[in-house]
């Protein structure tokens, strides 16, 4: 099995309020995910707590059977136009792919 983890950070000069608006409209679009793509067999969003200015904002964790079913996943049309709409609000991200 293959875990995805992605962090999300927002651009800092966004307002307290709509950042909040917003964190929690890219939370929303992320647990769509799982009811469009049939490959991932877990999916958690959360939004951090925390005001440590280093942070992240939110952090995705999925959950794959294998490399090949991530592929099919970041391919498909629903993760494709994610992350289209996704670029201008979360556009500093990091990555990680483990097997588990």
């Amino acid at each position: 099995m293959v875990r995805h983890i992605v962090f999300f950070r927002l651009l800092n000069e966004l307002p307290e309020e709509s950042k909040k608006e917003l964190l929690n409209a890219v939370k929303l679009k992320l647990e769509e995910l799982p009811g469009l793509i049939p490959q991932i067999l877990s999916l958690e969003v959360g939004i951090n707590i925390t005001s440590d200015p280093g942070a992240a904002h939110l952090a995705l964790m999925g959950d794959f059977e294998d490399l090949n079913t991530l592929k099919i996943y970041q391919d498909h049309p629903a993760h494709r136009a994610f992350v289209a709409w996704n670029r201008d609000k979360c556009p500093k991200i990091s990555v990680i792919d483990y097997f588990l």
